[in-house]
């Protein structure tokens, strides 16, 4: 399971790697929407990076607690994207929305073994 965790992980930092490569290609430069679109990509791979962290320190309950609140937040970042532009099954904001709720999922996990492993 451990590695499965990971790998979400991994596709959320290769999420934010596609969502910046698009901002880059598709959108003006230094345009308002291409600077808060990079910022949203940098939110998505610090996301996708503090998961990788939760995944390999389970008995970390902070890490846990905000890589957790910023990935479920993240989850309806995307989902509110995906209403944004009439489509919430657009495959940009719809593998966001799901890694993210398999990662909250992992995250929950986490934070039950991080209480039953309490001194």
């Amino acid at each position: 399971m451990k590695k499965l965790d990971q790998l979400f992980g991994v596709l959320l930092i290769l999420g934010s790697c596609g969502h910046t490569a698009g901002t880059l290609l598709w959108l003006p430069a230094m345009s308002g929407i291409w600077i808060w679109s990079l910022g949203a990509a940098l939110a998505g791979l610090v996301l996708g990076a503090l998961n990788l962290v939760r995944a390999v320190r389970p008995e970390d309950k902070p890490i846990a607690v905000i890589a957790v609140v910023g990935t479920a937040l993240w989850a309806l970042i995307a989902f509110a994207f995906g209403k944004s532009i009439n489509n919430i099954f657009d495959p940009r904001p719809l593998i966001h929305c799901i890694v993210s709720i398999v990662l909250v999922i992992f995250g929950i996990r986490t934070l039950r073994y991080a209480n039953s492993n309490k001194s």
